[in-house]
This record gives structure tokens, sequence and C-alpha cells, in this order.
């Protein structure tokens, strides 16, 4: 049975190939009356199957416009037993019947090609359960309708080429509805965004110095993303000191450094200024406990606190 791409059928090799096959065939219609009227009822059914409309899901319109075709070459081929049976599966799915693929044990296959087919059958029925017709209607239909072809061109076995252009018809159609049914990955789950940091950021001071170090400035600036990052929340800015010095030095050094850390978030990064609060506490609430005249880096801070 020609396929599209196989060129127009009618050429007299092909005939002669066919014409022990054809005797059967066409003797089959004969014996219901005369030839030329047996040929005619034969082929009575291709009118009605051409001019059957494809409608209804795409499932049963790719089926309707698919035995169309095959119809088609098969009566192009004289082939008029193959081409009723086409155009009644046209006439059957235009009519709402629930037209399944042909059984291959309705077919005399060739011993070397049943092994093929039954695989080829497993697939198209775990299509059809798995929800092909209502889920990939188009490739179900190119699927069965090359399955039904395939059997058809096996049983004849003339037409090596026919046998392999209707297989490969059945295997895109198979092919397209396995992926499309194929279970999807399920979607990765949208990464959660990171906490954020509450702190709080402790900002170190060399001794005797209330300076801003590029390392206090990093940390004055994390307290700063975070504090835009929670609205309306407040920055609380505490000054530390030591026990190296008097406890008066040490109250004023601590007052600087919450002032100098003070004045970097509301005149640099402006920070509006009721948004922040400062206080100082000298040497009281030390990191690290340490004798009277001590001097200790991880006392000498600022500690930024965040708060909602």
């Amino acid at each position: 049975m020609p396929k599209p791409e196989i060129g127009p059928p009618g050429n007299s090799d092909k005939r002669q190939l066919r014409g022990n096959v054809m005797v059967s065939r066409i003797t089959a219609c004969v014996v219901f009356g005369a030839a030329a009227l047996a040929l005619g009822g034969c082929a009575s059914n291709l009118d009605d199957a051409q001019m059957a409309e494809a409608t209804g899901s795409d499932f049963q319109m790719g089926l309707i416009e698919g035995y169309k075709k095959l119809a088609d070459m098969e009566a192009a081929e004289a082939d008029w037993q193959d081409a009723r049976v086409f155009a009644d599966r046209v006439l059957a799915v235009a009519g709402g019947a629930d037209v399944m693929p042909e059984s291959p044990s309705a077919r005399a296959l060739p011993a070397d090609s049943k092994l093929a087919v039954e695989i080829a059958q497993a697939r198209l029925d775990t299509i059809m359960e798995g929800g092909g017709r209502e889920k990939a209607g188009k490739a179900t239909a190119m699927a069965q309708v090359g399955f039904d072809c395939w059997l058809q061109e096996l049983e004849e076995n003339i037409q090596p080429g026919d046998i392999a252009n209707c297989k490969a018809m059945f295997e895109e159609g198979a092919n397209a509805a396995e992926e499309a049914l194929r279970p999807k990955p399920a979607p990765k789950p949208k990464p959660k965004p990171k906490p954020i940091d509450m702190g709080p950021w402790e900002i170190y001071f060399d001794w005797n110095s209330a300076a801003i170090t590029a390392a206090a400035q990093q940390e004055i600036n994390k307290a700063y993303t975070s504090f835009g990052k929670v609205k309306g929340s407040m920055l609380g800015v505490s000054g530390h000191a030591d026990t190296s010095g008097t406890k008066g030095n040490n109250m004023k050094i601590s007052e600087m450094r919450a002032k100098a850390v003070y004045e970097v978030f509301t005149l640099d990064l402006l920070v509006p200024e009721d948004r922040v609060s400062m206080t100082a506490t000298g040497e009281e609430g030390l990191a690290i406990k340490t004798p009277d005249n001590t001097r200790e880096v991880l006392n000498r801070r600022v500690v930024v606190t965040l708060t909602k």
C-alpha cells in the first residue's frame, strides 16, 4: 500500500505483484453477482467515507482522517477488500463508535513479524489505558492508524517499503503519545528566602579610639541591610569600653564610639534619626570579664541591635 512519500500507485510491476492476492479478493466480491457489480458494491462505501466529516475529539478526527487516507490508497490499488475495511472504520468513528485497533489475530501475519507486532500492540494498549485518547489524541490516532496499516501490509507481505512506512507511522505516533503521557517531573520548589539576619552586630575599635575601621564599616552595612528588610524596625546603638583608664574616660570614649556609629547610620546611610537610638555604658556590661585597668579589644565595641 503506497504512502504519500512512495509516489503514485498503479505501476505495472506493483500490480503484477498484487495479482495473485487480488484474485481471491475480487472473487470474494464477484460471488454476490457480476464482476462489475461486485466491484462497485465493494467500493460503494468509499464515497460515504470520503464525505464523512472529521468531527469530535482530536483522537476521533485523527482516526477519521487517517483511515480515509488508507481507504483511498487501497482503492487506488484496486484492493477493494482492505479499502472497504478502512472505509467502514471511517464511518464507524464518524458515527460515534469506539473503534479499537485491529487485532493481530485477524490477520495472517508472517511468523517473523509476530514478536514485533506483539510488542507494538502492548505499547498501544498501554497508551490507550494511560489516557492517550484524551491526553494525546492526535498522536494516539496516528499510532492506531499506523498499527492497522502495518498489519494490513504485513499480511500482504509484498511491499517491504510500505511495511516499513506503516511501521514508521506507528512508531512516530506511539513515541509522541508516550512522551505526552510521561509524568512530568515535579517543579522544583522555590528556594526559601534566606532568613533575615537580626543581629546583634558587634563593631570593634582600637584602644582609646572611636574611628570607624573598614571591618567596622562592614558590620554597620550588614545591620543597615537587615534594617531595610524589616518594615518598621528600629536600630539600637550601644557604646562600650574596656577597663583601661578611668571610669570617666571610659564613659566618654564609649559615648564617642556610639556617636560615631550613630552618625554613619543617620548621616551617611540616611536612616531617620527617630529610627536609631543611642546609649553608652562605659566599662559596664563587659563582653569579657577582666580586672581593672586591662586592655581588651572585645570590650572596646559598639553593639548594634535590630528590633521590630
